[in-house]
């Protein structure tokens, strides 16, 4: 497994935006006393960050995915690797990958594109056969998905986050089977103490200040296998 460098930072700087983030302007623009939607505007907000990231590079490129006419997300597609990235929280991921082990079938965008990664091998989700309606629908779908790229990928990453207090704290990077199953997965915990010593120095204009002992420390957690 050997996902974008590139690719992997501006994820980690895209999913390190939180509700803290965004509920000043949210406040000041929506409203103050009622928060519905606060949700959807930290993923809106990620949304353009990731595509800023990338918006002047040739090989690198973002899909905006709507899904519903209600809802959109983004995935971020190396053109020249033919890879294809998602994100999301480890509590979205892990419930995804109960849904899929337990019924084989799934009507989410995830499973959709896993289409693309390697079949399973496991003997429980072997059991599982799609009929050919569900196979040619599950086609479909992650054409759909892919637009202008379909027939274009081999590999989809997912890169998943968690959080306590309103902060990232960990992270990984998976690559699944067809079935959702966990293949491989590296840890990128250490790539958040990174990102938030740069924007500590973004925003003091110096070098990073130097935490206390009684403060709390970002958390490493370890990479959860399926």
């Amino acid at each position: 497994m050997k996902p974008n460098p590139l690719i992997l930072h501006a994820s980690v700087e895209t999913m390190a935006i939180t509700a803290r983030d965004v509920r000043p302007d949210f406040e000041a623009s929506i409203a103050s006393v009622n928060h519905d939607g606060l949700p959807q505007a930290v993923w809106a907000r990620r949304g353009q960050m990731v595509t800023d990231l990338f918006i002047e590079n040739d090989t690198i490129k973002i899909r905006h995915v709507h899904r519903g006419g209600i809802w959109q997300f983004e995935a971020i597609i190396d053109v020249e690797q033919r890879e294809v990235y998602l994100l999301m929280t480890h509590d979205n991921l892990k419930t995804l990958q109960k849904r899929f082990k337990a019924h084989g079938y799934c009507h989410h965008y995830l499973f959709s594109l896993l289409l693309l990664n390697p079949e399973s091998i496991s003997v429980q989700q072997s059991l599982f056969q799609l009929d050919e309606d569900e196979t040619k629908a599950r086609q479909k779908d992650c054409d759909n998905i892919l637009g202008e790229f379909a027939g274009q990928i081999d590999r989809v990453y997912v890169a998943a986050f968690d959080y306590a207090e309103q902060a990232a704290a960990g992270g990984a990077i998976y690559l699944l089977d067809q079935n959702g199953a966990t293949i491989e997965s590296k840890d990128i915990s250490d790539m958040l103490l990174d990102q938030e010593e740069t924007s500590e120095k973004d925003s003091l204009g110096t070098d990073p200040v130097k935490r206390h002992s009684e403060s709390t420390p970002l958390v490493k957690l370890k990479t959860k296998k399926a």
